[in-house]
């Protein structure tokens, strides 16, 4: 029997055209009701649950708003203010949040249906998608997995209700670097947008850099002609490299927005629409967005209209910053901001909220002790603390940023909070050309300055806290965290999956993460925004965070089993636990002795070629780690069905990268003490096996690659590491 779609309103082109007619095929007849005044996004969740009920079932789906004929599974999409079918149960119908959502079974005339429904449409929505994963649909960061057997699919004996312990659930995206979002084109952003709406996050933020081609402006006369990604650095991939097949026959690593375009107007524009992209379709999808930026760094060519400005030196000197001749009133400087700020909003319109960072400026330190005046009275401190007892207080935490840096960010953040209450000051500055006032958010505002959060943020701002860079650190400092009257707040808090640090290696913080999650619920936190570079590693911290958002009782534990099971089959959930297991306490290790040990750039591994004269123990415990938690999955990848194997043998690549990294580093600080002893013989047998581990490395990324951030791993490691260790070794041999 064919089954036939009924016409449902057009929604968002590009989610219709992700959604296509599902084909006739061999399975059970489902009705699911929908009802024709339904809003749009309501229409859409029909349309995916019907091809979820097709993927785990081949099932035959009727989309229509009248209950069936025939008896069938029926699914009844909405609520009663959204679908009249819903009519008779109106007067039992819970009352849910904008978030809530369920999925009950109610009889509606002689029969039994299920009611998929929430308090707004979004919630709808999840709650469609809900179905899917009651029936074992698992949605990981790249694609959907299906089991090959489903939980028996069935209408009746549902009665679950959701609402949120944390309401905003925050993906950054884009930052820098190629192993990160940067590298990703559009056609990747939304592949990653839509599986995170099925995992229910509700907020997109896009962090950008000045340097980037995502923000145009003008100021004086002088217009933005910076247009970088990468920090301007360039990745060949042509040649004898390892790993080469994943580029194509590529000359450069690119981001394919941007491929071939050098022409500053171009690139802007692939930039524009990449950003409009990311934002339009994560608000078809429901979510709200943001823009993170830095109001106080600028691109070099502005430079002559800020005199006195200083240089911002990161991974290159790309941006100017106020200097010790700007106060934080200086009228030039709080033009150039509006420039920058209005150059985001006319851009993108549509944006929600706007991420303002306190960047630290050392020449901006001298105006501390006024701004800290002008704001203790501006926000009517009682009683006003000394900006020494904050500086103190700033110095001697124990978070990274301590002792001297951490006194360099008090005084830079006091300076910038002075600057940024003037700024918003302004009515119309955040206003968007579609008439919304768009929320400024406060971001990574210094810890010594929480306790005073209520009075400093202007009225309406929200704030994003930053505690340290990695899960494990910032779960140390939950006395610090309990200092934010965020209940007094619209606040959140950075939770970092992946920390750039860590860099190139496989990471896992799940545990850190819970414990983090109990202190936002605790102290009223609205919610979290994630902090990664690589997304392959991550599909357990995403769910976890998914599901522990909606229910407290979630564990690391039972998160891994609830993932696992369905996609893998309960034989693999010990092997995978060993798995993460391994790659939680690698990643401990690694933060404790040597932040920064695979950070992304020029010195990733010669560093360890041209320093140290011994080879760290703990670099040995922790490549046995990673050949434990490769073999473990190995295991778990047999013990695997074969739906699960997507899942369990990216896991075994990756830690057989990893593990070979190790035996990179190893070798080549061997090769590099050799060669400051002048013993040839051991420098070249050394470097040999650097380079031999190092290729076996890269060909297993290249095996599992399956984003650009899997293949810009490949391409920095080759750039920076394989093919200069090559050369040098071709050198020796002809010496």
């Amino acid at each position: 029997m064919t089954r036939r779609w009924l016409p449902l309103f057009a929604f968002g082109a590009g989610l219709c055209l992700a959604t296509p007619v599902l084909p006739a095929a061999e399975g059970p007849a489902v009705s699911i009701v929908i009802d024709p005044q339904a809003p749009p996004l309501e229409q859409f969740a029909a349309r995916e649950l019907a091809g979820l009920l097709e993927s785990l079932y081949k099932a035959q789906a009727t989309l229509g708003p009248q209950l069936p004929t025939q008896p069938e599974p029926t699914f009844v999409i909405g609520s009663p203010a959204t679908n009249r079918a819903l009519a008779a149960v109106a007067t039992t119908w819970p009352k849910l949040s904008d978030q809530g959502h369920l999925l009950r079974s109610v009889r509606l005339g002689d029969r039994e249906v299920l009611a998929v429904g929430g308090g707004s449409p979004v919630a709808t929505l999840w709650a469609a998608y809900e179905v899917g994963h009651q029936l074992g649909a698992r949605y990981l960061l790249h694609g959907d997995v299906f089991p090959a057997e489903p939980s028996p699919l069935t209408t009746a004996n549902f009665d679950l209700i959701f609402e949120p312990t944390l309401r905003l659930r925050t993906w950054r995206t884009v930052n820098d670097f190629p192993i990160g979002p940067e590298s990703w084109g559009l056609a990747e952003q939304k592949q990653m947008l839509r599986q995170l709406a099925k995992l229910k996050y509700n907020r997109i933020l896009v962090s950008i850099y000045p340097w980037q081609p995502f923000l145009h402006f003008e100021f004086k006369g002088v217009a933005k002609q910076t247009s970088l990604l990468w920090f301007g650095k360039t990745y060949r991939v042509d040649g004898d490299i390892a790993g080469r097949g994943v580029f194509k026959g590529a000359k450069v690593f690119e981001n394919p927005d941007f491929a071939g375009l050098t022409d500053y107007q171009a690139r802007r524009e692939a930039g524009e629409r990449l950003v409009g992209g990311i934002l339009d379709t994560a608000h078809e999808l429901g979510m709200t967005t943001g823009l993170l930026l830095s109001p106080l760094e600028f691109p070099r060519e502005f430079a002559p209209n800020l005199p006195g400005a200083e240089a911002v030196h990161q991974l290159a000197s790309l941006t100017i910053g106020p200097g010790a001749q700007q106060r934080p009133g200086d009228e030039t400087l709080q033009q150039l901001a509006k420039a920058q700020l209005r150059g985001a909003l006319d851009a993108y319109p549509q944006l929600d909220a706007l991420y303002l960072t306190l960047p630290e400026f050392p020449g901006w330190s001298t105006h501390a002790p006024e701004a800290w005046d002008r704001l203790a009275t501006r926000s009517k401190l009682s009683p006003k603390p000394r900006l020494e007892e904050l500086v103190q207080a700033a110095r001697q935490r124990t978070v990274t940023v301590s002792g001297d840096r951490g006194e360099a960010a008090l005084r830079g953040n006091v300076a910038a909070l002075d600057f940024l209450q003037t700024l918003l000051a302004d009515p119309a500055l955040l206003r968007s050309s579609r008439g919304h006032t768009v929320q400024p958010v406060l971001v990574s505002v210094d810890p010594a300055l929480f306790p005073l959060l209520p009075q400093l943020v202007p009225g309406g701002a929200g704030t994003l806290a930053f505690l340290d860079y990695t899960a494990r650190k910032s779960a140390a400092q939950r006395e610090l965290l309990r200092t934010l009257p965020a209940s007094q707040l619209d606040s959140s808090l950075i939770l970092t999956l992946a920390d750039d640090n860590v860099g190139v290696l496989p990471q896992s913080s799940v545990p850190a993460l819970h414990e983090q999650l109990g202190e936002l619920r605790a102290g009223g936190f609205a919610g979290f925004s994630t902090r990664y570079w690589m997304p392959g590693d991550l599909d357990y911290s995403a769910y976890y965070l998914s599901r522990a958002a909606f229910d407290a009782e979630v564990t690391p534990a039972t998160a891994l089993s609830g993932l696992v099971t369905p996609l893998c089959g309960a034989g693999a959930v010990d092997r995978l636990k060993l798995v993460f297991a391994s790659i939680e306490e690698a990643t401990a290790l690694i933060e404790q002795h040597d932040l920064g040990f695979a950070f992304p750039v020029a010195s990733i591994l010669r560093k360890h070629y041209e320093g140290g004269d011994s080879v760290p123990e703990w670099w040995g415990q922790v490549g046995q780690l990673y050949l434990r938690g490769m073999n473990e999955a190995y295991r778990a990848n047999q013990r695997s069905t074969l739906e699960g194997r997507t899942l369990t043998l990216y896991l075994a690549r990756r830690l057989d990268f990893a593990f070979n990294y190790m035996n990179c580093v190893e070798a080549l600080r061997k090769a590099g003490i050799a060669k400051r002893a002048g013993d040839a013989e051991t420098h070249a047998a050394q470097l040999q096996t650097a380079v031999e581990a190092l290729h076996d490395a890269l060909n297993a990324q290249a095996a599992v690659a399956r984003s650009n951030s899997d293949r810009g791993v490949i391409a920095v490691l080759n750039q920076y590491a394989y093919r200069p260790l090559k050369q040098e070794l071709e050198a020796l041999d002809q010496e």
